[in-house]
This record gives C-alpha cells, sequence and structure tokens, in this order.
C-alpha cells in the first residue's frame, strides 16, 4: 500500500494557525494519559493557568485542577467513549492583584496512533468575555430597576397630577362664586345708578366691570394650562369680529391702563374682520398681551394696537415703549414658566404663563405669533390668523 506524500508545509501553516488562535484567543491543550496524568502541554499551558513557575508535564490532572476532583467517573466515561465530552464553563481563579481568572475547561477523547489513547484538554481564558457578560448583567439589572423607580415616579407624578387637578377645580369652584356675585352686583348698579350720578362713580363702576372680566380670564389661564397639560384642550367655535374682540378687551383694560398714565393707541381695520374663533379664548389671548405690554410700558407710555387683512389673514399687532428683550430672552419669552430677569419688581411680577398659554391658542386656531424686540426699545407682538382654514374644535 503506498502512503500519499506528508504535505510538510501545510502542516507548517496549520502549525502557525494554531499558534496566532491559542495566542488571540488565550488557549492552551495537553494531553492526559488514562492514569490522569499530563504527559503532553503546549508551551503556554502554565502562562494561561497563570502559573508561570508549575511543572505541568507529569502532574496528575486533580492536582493541576481541582475541579476535576471527584469527575474521575465523568473522565472514564469520555476516555471510553460513554460520553462525548466533559466541560466546566466560567472557572475562576483569584490572582495575586485581586483579579479573578476566568477559564472555561473542556475534555475530550483522543485516539492516535503516534499519540496513543487518552484524553485531550483544552482550557481557554475566557476573562474578558466573563467580565462583559456580568457588566451587561449589571447593566440590564440596574437597567431594570431604573424602569420600576421609573414607573414607580411615573405612577407618583400621575397620583400629584391628579391631586392638583382636583385642587384647581375646587379653588376655581372657591373663586367663581364670589367672583359671579360681584359681577353680577356690579352689573345691577350701572343699570340703577341716576343719571345725575358722579362720572366717578360710573368709572368705578366700569372698572370693577371689567376687573371681574379680568379675573375670569386668569383663572382660564389655569384651566387651560391643566386641559393643555393632559391634552384636552377644546374650542367653541363662533364667527366673530376679530376688530370688535380686540376693541372690546382694550376697552376693558382702558381704565388701567390711564390710572398708569398710559396712551392707547388703537387702530382698527376700517371693514368688520369676520372669521370662526373660540371667542373667549381670543379674548383671552387679547388680554395676555395687552396686560403684558402695560406691565412694562413706562408712565406715559404708548402703547400701539393695530388690526388689518394680509394675504387671508387675520392680523393683530401690538407695540410697547417697554424694555424690551435680548436674544435669548426672545428665544425663551414663549416657554412655560419663563419670566425675564429683569422683570422681577412689583409691578411686572407674573407667573410666566400669559405668553405661553396665548401662543398656545393661537396655534390652536391654526395661527402663529411673532415677536420683534431690542434692549432698550420695546418690543411688538403679531398674531396672524387664517381667516378661512379648518380650526379643530367641537
Amino acid at each position: 500500500m503506498t502512503m500519499p506524500p506528508l504535505d510538510i508545509e501545510s502542516l507548517m501553516l496549520a502549525s502557525h494557525v494554531a499558534k496566532v488562535f491559542s495566542l488571540i484567543h488565550h488557549v492552551a491543550y495537553a494531553l492526559i494519559a488514562p492514569e490522569m496524568v499530563v504527559l503532553r502541554a503546549s508551551s503556554n499551558f502554565a502562562a494561561v493557568l497563570n502559573e508561570p513557575d508549575k511543572t505541568i508535564v507529569g502532574r496528575p490532572l486533580t492536582d493541576l485542577l481541582w475541579e476535576f476532583v471527584g469527575a474521575e467517573g465523568s473522565l472514564q466515561a469520555v476516555l471510553q467513549g460513554k460520553m462525548p465530552y466533559l466541560a466546566f464553563e466560567r472557572v475562576n481563579r483569584e490572582l495575586p492583584d485581586g483579579r479573578i481568572l476566568y477559564l472555561d475547561l473542556s475534555v475530550t477523547h483522543l485516539r492516535d496512533t503516534e499519540l496513543g489513547d487518552g484524553l485531550l484538554l483544552i482550557v481557554e481564558d475566557v476573562t474578558h468575555a466573563a467580565e462583559l457578560e456580568q457588566r451587561v448583567t449589571q447593566n440590564r439589572n440596574e437597567l431594570s430597576l431604573a424602569k420600576q423607580q421609573l414607573m414607580q415616579a411615573n405612577e407618583e407624578l400621575q397620583k400629584l397630577n391628579r391631586l392638583k387637578s382636583l385642587f384647581l377645580s375646587m379653588a376655581v369652584h372657591d373663586l367663581r362664586m364670589p367672583l359671579t356675585a360681584i359681577r353680577a352686583y356690579g352689573d345691577l348698579l350701572l343699570r340703577v345708578l341716576p343719571v345725575e350720578s358722579p362720572e366717578k362713580v360710573r368709572e368705578y363702576a366700569h372698572i370693577i366691570a371689567s376687573q371681574t372680566n379680568r379675573l375670569d380670564w386668569l383663572i382660564d389661564d389655569f384651566l387651560d394650562l391643566d386641559k393643555i397639560e393632559h391634552g384636552d384642550l377644546k374650542l367653541h367655535l363662533v364667527l366673530a369680529d376679530f376688530n370688535k374682540l380686540a376693541g372690546s378687551v382694550a376697552e376693558m383694560l382702558r381704565y388701567v391702563a390711564e390710572r398708569r398714565k398710559h396712551v392707547w393707541r388703537l387702530q382698527l381695520w376700517d371693514e368688520p374682520i369676520f372669521l370662526k374663533v373660540d371667542a373667549n379664548r381670543m379674548q383671552q389671548v387679547f388680554y395676555n398681551l395687552f396686560s403684558n405690554a402695560m406691565k412694562y410700558t413706562p408712565v406715559e407710555g404708548h402703547i400701539d394696537i393695530k388690526t388689518w387683512v394680509e394675504d387671508s389673514q387675520a392680523v393683530l399687532q401690538i407695540s410697547d415703549m417697554g424694555m424690551g428683550m435680548t436674544a435669548e430672552e426672545q428665544a425663551n419669552v414663549f416657554q412655560l414658566y419663563y419670566r425675564a430677569t429683569d422683570a422681577s419688581d412689583l409691578e411686572t411680577r407674573g407667573g410666566g404663563l400669559g405668553l405661553f398659554i396665548a401662543k398656545v391658542l393661537v396655534e390652536a386656531h391654526h395661527g402663529y405669533i411673532t415677536l420683534v424686540s431690542q434692549p432698550g426699545e420695546g418690543s411688538t407682538f403679531t398674531i396672524y390668523l387664517p381667516l378661512d382654514a379648518p380650526v379643530d374644535g367641537d
């Protein structure tokens, strides 16, 4: 029988591949005799076990790796072909520096005419993979814990939100009752005042009536904020004259403006501007913008209010003579609860709701609001509302 020629070059290449593989994967191997003694071992065997100074060949397997103590029956079963292999995963050793070394051990039957009958032990250093698995497990546990904490926080937040809504409803109910009585008696007073009553008396009665409406819109601001947060804001649409809505709010605030010695300059479009809006909320928008202008306009300053039609849009513009705003302040002025850094005195103090709610209500009407301002030169707010676009409402 003729033996095929031995391919020395292929064997050498395979040997190099094995060396590289063992280097990259930190793999070592040993041949174990049937008597469970190490017959041969790779040159890096002791290094992989992190025992560079110990002798490997000639030592009993159970002395070299204590994990095989008590597993002699399983080793014999592998040797006799009754078991395909025996493996131990993530065997750990504590290193002198406190780090943990993780090893995977596997034993298979080896029968070779040159090497004889025995067991092939393969040892792989899997420390890096084990550490990654531990970090993944730890991260997964931390993520699960964070998820639970987030769920608890959300439940608590929902509970607090419900309590806030309940408190707000109760507060509004308690405020509405005396406010309704004040409005009723104010209207009654205006109707029964004799014609010869002093002008100041009539003026005061008008102030009472206008301020009750002002309080009404302040309460509406809080109610609308709650509805906005819950996504429940709805519009009650009617066909209304844009000019009349703006004029009525300006007239309502005229007494306050006169007390602050402001000069209203009202320039309404020559013809009625009809569009479908929630009239009460649109007046609320105007009130927020007009009262905001009054806050920042100095004594004897001018406030200009104009309306006109432009490109199928109703436009309202209000300009004040206030302190103006920086670019940073303009970028944040429509944010909820935002207050300008210089607006800390009693005259201009507020809750930071008005402009936020005004913007939301304008956008709910498919419109938009712009701002032009310079420090020391006042501010100009402009509202654009479509005359014929559909509006979400009920």
